[in-house]
């Protein structure tokens, strides 16, 4: 087995609207491995609760001591997500960290539509919809 790639992290996500004053309820998140497409099986399908968060979830992360030697590949593992909620624009994140032994908050701020909004006629970057998390700076 690969030693870089036998450790795991953690990811809780939550979900909220209004820039984060309310927390939104049984919205559907997908964890996919970063770079692949959201058509792909997700790896993780959850619902968030009436605080707006997942349950904890365990990743594959790589081993922490890839940042004790300076070397081009980057000491965490990534992921991508997507959050769907009747009433809301869809919303994907990529490039989510996700570090050995570390448990990682991911807040994903939902749009709610208007009454004649439609989900699917928005461009990808429209109102935040698309979000790439920058890379780490470790």
């Amino acid at each position: 087995m690969n030693e870089e790639l036998d450790t795991i992290g953690f990811l809780i996500v939550q979900t909220v609207t209004a820039n984060g004053a309310l927390p939104v309820e049984n919205a559907i998140v997908n964890i996919y491995e970063y770079g692949k497409e959201a058509d792909t099986n997700a790896i993780y399908s959850l619902r968030t609760d009436a605080s707006g968060k997942t349950d904890k979830i365990a990743l594959d992360a790589l081993s922490s001591s890839l940042s004790l030697t300076p070397e081009d590949k980057k000491p965490y593992t990534t992921y991508t997500l997507t959050v769907h909620k009747d009433g809301y624009y869809e919303s994907e994140k990529v490039n989510i960290p996700i570090f050995q032994g570390i448990t990682s908050l991911q807040t994903v701020n939902l749009i709610p539509l208007s009454e004649f909004s439609n989900p699917y006629s928005a461009t990808p970057d429209f109102l935040g919809r698309y979000t790439r998390v920058p890379d780490s700076t470790l």
